[in-house]
């Protein structure tokens, strides 16, 4: 997969909040759940609110790789069920300010199989072969057999074939998208990358600083590829994520980090730099001085015996001489 990451203006809008959230596997056991998208817009937010956004991605994110012996469908079912949870515990607690303002959108690919899930006005479009198809009017969501949930539903998959462009909106950036013909612009590149999509965007850099959302792109390629994010912004300044770009990096560093240095440098470095004496007394076991005292004795008695020997002899001569 390849990803690339739009947001346009995050702090523009008062109260309006979004991101987007992209995870691909680290291991062989996540490999067989696929990769895992998620995009989220919350309007009207209250200070209380800020973060709910990134308790979903961490929620849905959580339980969907927590047991990888399930299918990707039944992980995607139960990361709902527990997402909905969590927003009705939230709604018991008094708040239900998200009601009505929140669009999210859960989207699962593993070997160009495709679950998705969405709420709100989160929309959904497929590119191929320079064919826009829009999913929501083609999939009939009513039709399918809900699951019982509250808040996210219906979980729709689909076959998708190599080169197929999927595209994740938010409604307001979808509609510039649609009234500026930038989709049709984008369904017609002969290659889809960042630099021509920077060109598309060039084109309407003014009227895009007056937009407030995100778009996600996800390419599917058989090679795992990183993806990037951008943000655009009032200021015309590009930013992409640092911790992407420099996670190679800094995941050598930290291996080599990890790595110790042979036993000989351990003491050496120990007695002459770490090692310091103690301020206070030791108090050493008692059956080391008696190891001690017995040996001194039993090495000296020989010359203990000889000095008692030879002091008996005087005394002896001396009573005898008077």
């Amino acid at each position: 997969m390849q990803v690339f990451e739009f947001h346009f203006n995050p702090k523009q809008k008062e109260g309006l909040i979004f991101d987007s959230y992209s995870y691909e596997p680290e291991n062989i056991y996540e490999k067989r759940l696929g990769n895992l998208y998620m995009v989220g817009i919350l309007k009207k937010a209250l200070p209380k609110n800020f973060h709910l956004l990134e308790k979903l991605f961490k929620t849905v994110k959580q339980r969907y790789y927590k047991t990888t012996i399930f299918t990707p469908e039944k992980s995607l079912k139960e990361s709902l069920k527990e997402s909905n949870e969590l927003l009705e515990d939230i709604a018991k607690k008094g708040d239900v300010s998200w009601l009505g303002n929140l669009s999210f959108a859960v989207l699962n690919f593993k070997n160009f199989k495709m679950n998705f899930t969405k709420v709100g006005g989160m929309r959904i479009f497929l590119i191929r072969a320079g064919k826009i198809i829009d999913i929501d009017s083609k999939l009939k969501l009513e039709e399918i057999e809900p699951y019982p949930l509250r808040v996210f539903g219906n979980i729709v998959s689909g076959k998708l074939a190599e080169g197929d462009i999927v595209l994740v909106f938010t409604k307001e950036v979808l509609d510039f998208f649609q009234t500026e013909g930038l989709l049709e612009k984008i369904a017609k590149l002969p290659y889809f990358s960042s630099q021509e999509l920077k060109i598309i965007f060039d084109e309407k850099k003014e009227k895009l600083l007056e937009i407030v959302g995100a778009c996600v792109a996800i390419i599917l390629k058989k090679e795992q590829t990183l993806g990037k994010r951008e943000t655009i912004s009032p200021i015309p300044t590009k930013e992409f994520s640092l911790k992407e770009v420099f996670s190679p990096l800094l995941s050598i560093f930290k291996k080599r980090k990890r790595i110790s240095p042979p036993p000989k440098l351990v003491k050496k470095s120990k007695v002459s730099k770490s090692f310091k004496l103690p301020k206070l007394p030791i108090s050493l076991p008692t059956e080391i001085f008696e190891i001690d005292f017995a040996y001194l004795f039993l090495n000296n008695s020989r010359k203990i015996f000889l000095v008692v020997a030879f002091l008996l002899i005087l005394f002896l001569g001396s009573l005898f001489l008077k």
